[in-house]
């Protein structure tokens, strides 16, 4: 036997729950296999493709461990970032060609130099030649916004793009 009430409330439940999956179907966006970083230029190797950049790392854990390591060294650094942009370094992890990083933000690169005492390290890295036309404006000391890829296997490839940094959210 059906109601007008119990019609009514099965309407209710079938209309909410359809609502509900396609505001979920329209809020998860699309995975890039990029993601944003930011850092402040130190210099800029033309000749050799390369940029080396100051970046602010952003834990105690990490800064103590930055004793193991020293300039020149291969690492790994994992960003401190939500979805697809950080801003900071979370880890510093020795360089490990065979290892799979389970992270999404990680950065093969060479450690020039840390200075745990104000939170930094310098690290240098492989850019496109694109990527040093489209800053070779940028003076020491400004701030850049790299473009890298998810899960990179070696430095080849996986800084895909630099720009200077900017304010605008429209970037």
């Amino acid at each position: 036997m059906s109601t007008p009430w119990a019609k009514m409330a099965v309407l209710a439940t079938v209309v909410t729950i359809s609502g509900a999956a396609l505001v979920g179907a329209q809020s998860s966006p699309a995975k890039s296999d990029t993601y944003t970083w930011s850092g402040e230029l130190v210099s800029l190797d033309t000749a050799g493709s390369a940029m080396t950049v100051k970046s602010r790392v952003a834990y105690q854990d990490a800064l103590s461990e930055l004793k193991h390591f020293k300039a020149g060294d291969r690492v790994w650094i994992v960003w401190s970032g939500f979805q697809d942009s950080s801003d900071a370094v979370w880890q510093i992890r020795r360089s490990e060609p065979a290892r799979d990083h389970d992270e999404n933000l990680v950065l093969p690169a060479e450690l020039v130099s840390t200075d745990a005492p104000h939170s930094y390290i310098t690290i240098r890295v492989k850019v496109p030649d694109g990527a040093v036309a489209a800053i070779k404006t940028v003076k020491p000391g400004e701030w850049v916004t790299v473009t890298s890829r998810r899960h990179p296997s070696s430095d080849a490839g996986t800084v895909v793009a630099v720009r200077p940094w900017s304010h605008s959210t429209t970037d």
